[in-house]
């Protein structure tokens, strides 16, 4: 039987991610993994907090804290945010974690060995005052571009333009706020990527085609045209894993070889059965991440794994994103400002995020997040349709006893064939990964339901002489009910799980149930209210508050 594990960019602890974090590898990673379950798959979801790096570090100074410290405390803040919009990790670990560390001393020595670890020498920014070399984010100076005087070593948040701590103007080290800096050589550790270039693109080339995203194939087939240059894997903080190799003690592990990796340590944190899955040969690994981390899961990644030699599984899918854009509301994560996933709890149950953004996933492009927008899919999709077509089959069920008719009438036939139809596109758009298209599947059914109890106009029947034709509407509408709240699982877990309450439906949710419909089951409780409301011009008010 095939083995899945389905992985999610891990979150860096700077902060509490924002929606465009979540939308961007988190979210439709745990939706996918959800559906895998009701498909009755044997699938694992890893993910956890990526713990390691300057910006923890610096911020750790800022607070006159620990970095491990530091890291431990918003990890679990994170996750405890992560686990309000209903995530269902396997386990969401760490990259800090003993396991960890273990894995990638593991790999690094059988890079060593196998000869793919060179060294490299660079000039690296140092402050004479701290007498420590400042890696990017520990400069700060004026943007060559733009003139802002905030800019960092790395990007100049104000007009995005990459940098390097040399093209600053007035650069000034932000521990001590000195300007006493000078560029020293340093020596550190590169994983030798040209050497292994041909085997990463052979890896490519055998698995481009597993639905990987189009940007992905096209950003990692344009690295390749342009020769891979060796990556380095070592940097001079204090925060991190020591490198085991003489000569380098004084060095870390550098953020991005160790957070990759952790997808394994977190694993092994998890179980003794993470060989079964990391070293099986019947395991597809199906990772998502925006498109930010294309290059290091579809090039460094693999060269890792592949330069080893350990008989780890290469990726099978790569799923990347392209970016939320924010229309009016500011999203910061680094700056700590904007709309992040705990501010938007205070507004909105997660049900409504959750499905809000799985519409507006940017599966082929950049999209857009306005208040506007979110009240749209709100009111319209979530309200009008599906809740609607809910309410008014529950509604006019109350009170009936409802029983499996023996045959249908041509609408009703036509209805039912239609709602089999859309069931069997949802499996389709998940086998592929398609997550935006299979809800655009439910959509379709709550269109339709709501079209069918309109044409068929039941409440004309409750008179002498209707009682089944009534029995038949009303148990067709009913099915279709069932059947979406099984599928809208994936999307909106609590949601699903209320409306199936109402079936007494109390089993994990599966696909094959919605196959098979509502059965001979009767409805012994009523629906008190609607599922879903619209967007109160109080929920609205506080949403501008983040503009």
């Amino acid at each position: 039987m095939v083995k899945y594990i389905i992985t999610s960019a891990l979150p860096y602890v700077e902060g509490i991610p924002h929606l465009g974090n979540f939308v961007g590898s988190i979210l439709p990673a745990d939706i996918f993994y959800k559906y895998m379950k009701m498909n009755r798959e044997d699938a694992i979801f890893i993910c956890g907090s990526d713990q390691h790096g300057t910006p923890i570090e610096l911020q750790a100074l800022r607070k006159g804290m620990e970095p491990a410290e530091l890291a431990e405390k918003l990890h679990n803040e994170i996750k405890g945010v992560l686990e309000k919009y209903e995530c269902s990790f396997t386990i969401y670990g760490n990259t800090n974690c003993k396991e960890n560390e273990n894995t990638v001393d593991e790999i690094f020595s059988a890079l060593v060995e196998n000869k793919y670890v060179i060294e490299t020498e660079s000039e690296q920014a140092y402050c004479n005052t701290d007498q420590r070399f400042l890696s990017d984010r520990f400069i700060e100076g004026t943007c060559p571009y733009c003139g802002y005087d905030q800019a960092r070593g790395d990007q100049c948040d104000h007009c995005g333009h990459l940098l390097t701590p040399k093209e600053l103007i007035k650069p000034h080290c932000v521990i001590c706020g000195g300007t006493n800096i000078v560029f020293k050589k340093t020596r550190n550790l590169a994983l030798n990527l040209p050497a292994l270039q041909d085997e990463i693109a052979e890896f490519i080339d055998a698995n481009k085609d597993h639905d990987w995203s189009k940007i992905a194939v096209n950003h990692s087939v344009g690295y390749l045209k342009k020769g891979l240059e060796p990556r380095e894997i070592t940097r001079d903080l204090k925060f991190g894993f020591k490198v085991p190799l003489k000569g380098y003690e004084d060095k870390v592990f550098y953020v991005w070889f160790d957070a990759v990796i952790g997808y394994i340590g977190i694993t092994r944190a998890w179980s003794n059965e993470w060989e079964r899955y990391w070293k099986g040969s019947d395991t597809r690994l199906i990772q998502f991440m925006g498109k930010d981390n294309i290059e290091f899961h579809t090039l460094m990644w693999p060269g890792i794994l592949i330069g080893s030699g350990l008989g780890f599984v290469l990726p099978y899918t790569i799923i990347a994103y392209e970016y939320l854009l924010s229309k009016g509301i500011k999203f910061s994560k680094s700056r700590g400002i904007g709309l992040n996933l705990e501010n938007a709890l205070g507004i909105l149950h997660p049900d409504y995020w959750r499905f809000a953004l799985a519409m507006l996933l940017p599966e082929t492009s950049d999209t857009d997040f306005s208040v506007e927008r979110l009240a749209e899919i709100i009111n319209s999709d979530m309200n009008n349709n599906i809740g609607n077509f809910a309410h008014r089959t529950l509604t006019m069920a109350k009170g009936l006893s409802v029983a499996r008719p023996s045959s249908l009438c041509k609408e009703s036939q036509e209805f039912s064939n239609r709602v089999s139809a859309l069931i069997a596109s949802y499996k389709e758009h998940f086998a592929h990964i398609q997550i935006r298209e299979a809800l655009h599947d439910i959509l379709d059914i709550g269109l339709a339901g709501n079209a069918y109890i309109s044409a068929m106009e039941p409440w004309k029947l409750k008179g002498p002489g209707n009682a089944e034709k009534l029995n038949e509407v009303v148990y067709m509408a009913l099915d279709a009910v069932f059947r979406m709240a099984i599928m809208l699982y994936p999307f909106i877990p609590y949601s699903s799980k209320k409306l199936l309450e109402i079936f007494e439906y109390d089993e994990e949710p599966a696909i094959g149930k919605a196959e098979e419909g509502i059965g001979d089951a009767h409805i012994n409780k009523e629906l008190v209210k609607p599922i879903f409301t619209k967007l109160s011009d109080e929920q609205i008010r506080k949403l501008y508050e983040f503009k």
